[in-house]
């Protein structure tokens, strides 16, 4: 499963039952997570988790805090503690 980022804002993972997306908003020197989807069949599975894993990488390599605006990535951050001091 390979991450494809279509445009800024959004970054998508193609999976046998669809495509899984986050979308990402940058303004200033904060990334608003807003979005996260993963078909039906897939969740539980890790292609959530993939995604924000790749999305706090961009924020990382770009100097960015993040905003978690989106219920997933604020339960990412509680199981995956690495990634709480990128947290606005």
């Amino acid at each position: 499963m390979d991450i494809k980022t279509h445009e800024t804002g959004r970054m998508s993972l193609k999976t046998e039952h669809g495509e899984a997306e986050l979308l990402y908003r940058i303004r200033g020197n904060i990334m608003s997570i807003y979005h996260t989807f993963t078909p039906p069949e897939d969740r539980g599975n890790g292609v959530a988790a993939k995604l924000a894993e790749e999305a706090f990488n961009l924020a990382k390599k770009k100097g960015l805090k993040v905003r978690p605006d989106c219920p997933y990535i604020s339960h990412f951050v509680e199981k995956r503690k690495e990634f709480k001091s990128q947290l606005v």
